[in-house]
């Protein structure tokens, strides 16, 4: 998960929803410290937001390569819900629905961060629509979450994107000038 917090906002973007395009945009290599609660706490939380559905099947390569443990920890790490039972340290457990925060939608995202053929890292395109799948279409079994939390998380988003204000583009220009 890419969390950055500076003066202008704090943006979160987790796995399969932007994190290693953001990672370049801001030029950080690795995490510097900064946290859930760093991104809760600060004035302008941004959350990078993607269909949980399109999350689970842009990670399906991972179901293919390496050891069969390790491909199927893999993909679990990489298409879990993340949108309810949000860790923020070992005592507390929060919802999204309940931080004040806007978003980003990852199907716009190049808008705020253009692909460039000069970025070292960059993942593959993976902003397909897979409508109108459900959950149960691309739930795979594993012991990190079930079809119920998948299903939740769906929900979850679908309310986030009718109700949460975006980042205008404009906006996230300025921040960078």
């Amino acid at each position: 998960m890419f969390i950055h917090c500076n003066r202008n906002c704090a943006v979160m973007a987790n796995l399969r929803c932007g994190s290693t395009n953001m990672f370049n945009y801001f030029k950080k290599e690795t995490p510097h410290g900064f946290g859930m609660r760093d991104w809760m706490l600060h004035h302008n939380p941004i959350l990078v937001l993607r269909n949980p559905i399109d999350r689970v099947v842009s990670s399906m390569p991972f179901l293919c390569n390496g050891p069969p443990k390790l491909r199927l920890e893999e993909f679990a790490r990489h298409s879990a819900p993340y949108l309810h039972n949000l860790k923020v340290n070992r005592f507390l457990t929060i919802d999204f629905i309940d931080v004040n925060f806007r978003i980003i939608d990852f199907y716009d995202l190049e808008q705020y961060i253009p692909r460039e053929d000069v970025m070292q890292v960059q993942s593959v395109r993976t902003d397909t629509r897979h409508y109108p799948a459900t959950a149960a279409d691309v739930y795979v079994e594993n012991s990190v979450y079930t079809l119920q939390d998948l299903e939740r998380c769906v929900e979850f988003y679908n309310e986030l994107m009718a109700t949460r204000e975006r980042v205008p583009v404009e906006e996230w220009k300025q921040w960078r000038s």
